[in-house]
This record gives structure tokens, C-alpha cells and sequence, in this order.
């Protein structure tokens, strides 16, 4: 009982730090400390995306406390065009399931669900959704479009905007920062005249004591 009874405000504390991470606003939103664990998680698996090359978006798809599904953003490595990190997440739900319907599920993803995602979101019937960073360029959750909580559609989750979204806004420009460093050596270096080809260029003197440039 002396376990359980000290264990207890250790959970409390680890509770209270994530509630204090998300910020008053995601708190006003509902969103809870199994919600901002969850998105946490996300992060994990957007942070790996970076590392092989992908955008870093991650998502998880959960029940409760258990979580069902976990993907993160997979285009460059599978080729495929709907290789967004919550719709991955949200197909393999199903799969896992047997049901294409997740009503009792939450979908934590680190950024903004775009048009086709949010669509997924409607039509898989997702009973709630907690997103980090907005999209302003192609967010269809409220910064473009709020496909969502159209009131024409026949399901209409709530949506939790900005959970840890400086955090998740973080690895994105980290991400894209890094991305145009690289583009921008790698010009540098095609533009650059290699060694071999310096040393190959003499100059002579042509007839007349006129200077001239030639290759050897």
C-alpha cells in the first residue's frame, strides 16, 4: 500500500508536467494529459521521419490509453501520393479493428490534416482530433478550410488545435532549414569548377603578344 500510496504523486506530477507543456489554450480545448502523451509520441515518430528523408509529421490513433495505430509520413520511401501520417495511421486502425468506423478513437497528429486527410477524418468517423502546428498553406482544420465542421457533412469531430504546436512547428522548419542548406551545397557544388579542370587551363601567349586561354 506504501508503493501505491508514493507511486501516486509521481503519476500526479508527470501529469501536471505535460498539462503545463500544452499550454492554457489546449487545456480550455479539452484537451487532457493522455491526449498531450499521445501527441508526444507523434513527435517520436516525426522526428524519426526526419531522419529518413520525410516530412516530419507523425500520428497516432488511440483508444483510451491503448494505442491502436502509429504512423508517421512514409511518400518519399513508399512512392505513394496519400502517404500522409494520419491517413497511414487511420487505414491501419481499421485493419487493425476490423471496422472502418472509429468513433471511440482520438487521432493525435503533429500537424494540420490537409483537404484529403480530413476527409479520411469524416469518413472514418474519428470521435476526436488533437493536432499540433497550423498548416496555413494547405490546413483544412481551420486554417484554409474546416472540412470537418462543415455542417453539410453527417459527422463533425471535435478539433483541439495547437497541442505542443511550437514543439511540432520546431521539427518542421528545423526540417525544411536543413533541407535547403543541403539543395543549396549541392548547387554550390554542380556550379563549382572541379580542381582538375583549374589545373587544365594554362594560359599562352599568342602570336603578336596577345594573351589567350586554352585547355591542355
Amino acid at each position: 500500500m506504501r508503493r501505491r500510496a508514493a507511486a501516486r504523486p509521481g503519476r500526479a506530477a508527470a501529469r501536471g508536467a505535460l498539462v503545463r507543456m500544452a499550454g492554457p489554450r489546449a487545456l480550455r480545448a479539452g484537451a487532457r494529459a493522455n491526449d498531450i502523451g499521445m501527441m508526444l509520441r507523434a513527435m517520436a515518430l516525426a522526428r524519426g521521419a526526419a531522419h529518413r528523408g520525410e516530412v516530419p509529421v507523425g500520428a497516432v490513433v488511440y483508444r483510451g490509453r491503448t494505442v491502436v495505430s502509429a504512423h508517421a509520413n512514409d511518400r518519399e520511401s513508399t512512392g505513394d501520393p496519400t502517404g500522409h501520417a494520419e491517413l497511414v495511421a487511420m487505414r491501419e486502425a481499421g485493419r487493425a479493428r476490423g471496422a472502418w468506423r472509429l468513433s471511440d478513437c482520438s487521432l493525435a497528429v503533429t500537424l494540420e490534416p490537409c483537404a484529403m486527410c480530413a476527409g479520411a477524418i469524416v469518413n472514418s468517423r474519428v470521435g476526436r482530433v488533437f493536432f499540433g502546428a497550423h498548416d496555413p498553406k494547405a490546413g483544412a482544420c481551420g486554417s484554409l478550410w474546416s472540412i470537418p465542421a462543415d455542417g453539410r457533412l453527417n459527422h463533425r469531430p471535435p478539433i483541439v488545435a495547437g497541442i505542443l504546436a511550437r514543439q511540432c512547428g520546431r521539427q518542421l522548419t528545423a526540417f525544411f532549414a536543413r533541407r535547403r542548406q543541403e539543395r543549396s551545397a549541392a548547387r554550390d557544388a554542380s556550379t563549382k569548377p572541379s580542381p582538375s579542370a583549374s589545373r587544365s587551363t594554362a594560359v599562352a601567349k599568342a602570336p603578336g603578344g596577345r594573351s589567350k586561354a586554352t585547355r591542355t
